[in-house]
C-alpha cells in the first residue's frame, strides 16, 4: 500500500516538474517573440544611390539566396516606432544609409502558401511562418513561404531597384553594422 502511495506521489511530482519546465519554456519563447515585434522600425521614402548585388546567378551561375545591400538616401521619414533615437543611429532625412534587403534588390516574387499544419500564432506572438524555398522563375527570384495564418495563396511582385529608383518601405533597425533591413517595397515617382 505504501509503495503505491509513493509511486503515485512520485508521478505527481514528475508531472508538476514537467509542467513548470513547459511553462518556463513558453514564457521564454514569448519574450523572444515580443523582442522581435519590438524592434525599432521606420516607414520612409528613399532614393537608391548604389546597389551591391551579392549571391545568385551573378556569382558563378548557382542559385544561392542573394544578400543584396544598397546605399539609400532617406528622402522623407513618414513614421517611426517607439522612442528609439534614429538620429543617433545615423538615420535622418537627407542622410545616406546602408540598407540590407530581406529578399533582394532584383526583381522578386514573394509567395505566401497556406498550410493548415503549420503552427499558428496566438496572442502577441506575431506571425509564425517559415521559408519553404528559394528558386528562380524566368527573371524573378522567388521566395515561397508556408504559413498557418493565411487561408489562400498570395503573390507579391517586387519589380527590382536600380540606381536612382525612388521607393517607399518599412525598415527594421537591428543595430550595429547591419543598419536597416527592408522586406517589401513600393516604387514611387
Amino acid at each position: 500500500m505504501k509503495q503505491k502511495f509513493y509511486l503515485i506521489l512520485g508521478i505527481i511530482a514528475l508531472l508538476i516538474i514537467a509542467s513548470v519546465v513547459l511553462i518556463n519554456m513558453a514564457r521564454e519563447k514569448d519574450k523572444l517573440s515580443q523582442q522581435t515585434v519590438m524592434l525599432p522600425n521606420i516607414e520612409f521614402e528613399g532614393t537608391v544611390v548604389s546597389l551591391s548585388l551579392v549571391g545568385g546567378a551573378e556569382e558563378g551561375g548557382d542559385i544561392t539566396r542573394p544578400r543584396d545591400t544598397g546605399v539609400v538616401r532617406i528622402d522623407k521619414i513618414n513614421s517611426i516606432s517607439s522612442d528609439f533615437d534614429w538620429v543617433l543611429a545615423g538615420i535622418e532625412e537627407g542622410k545616406e544609409v546602408t540598407i540590407q534587403f530581406q529578399y533582394s534588390a532584383r526583381p522578386a516574387k514573394i509567395k505566401m502558401i497556406p498550410d493548415p499544419e503549420a503552427p499558428v500564432s496566438s496572442g502577441n506572438e506575431g506571425v509564425v511562418s517559415a521559408i519553404l524555398s528559394f528558386t528562380k522563375e524566368n527573371s524573378y527570384l522567388v521566395y515561397s513561404t508556408k504559413s498557418g495564418t493565411i487561408t489562400e495563396e498570395t503573390e507579391t511582385i517586387l519589380s527590382g531597384l536600380e540606381e536612382g529608383s525612388k521607393f517607399k518601405a518599412t525598415g527594421w533597425y537591428y543595430g550595429g553594422i547591419q543598419g536597416i533591413t527592408i522586406g517589401e517595397y513600393e516604387i514611387i515617382s
